[in-house]
């Protein structure tokens, strides 16, 4: 477990390094997921909601339960763009830690990652 946290310090004094004489911060973004930017704060996800410009992420965090049942739902993120898109990230009752994507306008699933 402590060689875990050693290298989670590690990555966050990598990102949190200040700009200096050693050159640019730098900032370390997963590959595979959005940019900060690109997601809802959570009063923005609440006006999207409101003006109907997404569907409710209960609605979608219900249809990934019965398609995952006895999962737990760990997350839940509006991710903006073009075509917004809820990620729902579940640990389905195995064990496996898996990221369900849906279309915001809609709430269909369009695939698990």
């Amino acid at each position: 477990m402590s060689r875990y946290l050693i290298i989670l310090a590690g990555a966050l004094s990598v990102i949190a390094a200040p700009a200096g004489a050693d050159g640019p911060a730098i900032a370390v973004q997963p590959t595979g997921y959005a940019s900060l930017q690109d997601r809802y704060s959570a009063p923005e996800a609440r006006d999207a909601r409101r003006q109907g410009d997404v569907v409710p992420a209960l609605r979608v965090i219900s249809e990934v339960r019965r398609r995952y049942p006895g999962a737990d739902v760990l997350d839940a993120e509006l991710e903006g763009g073009a075509s917004p898109r809820y990620v729902i990230k579940i640990l389905t009752q195995d064990g496996r830690r898996v990221d369900v994507v849906a279309d915001a306008r809609t709430g269909q699933i369009l695939y698990e990652r």
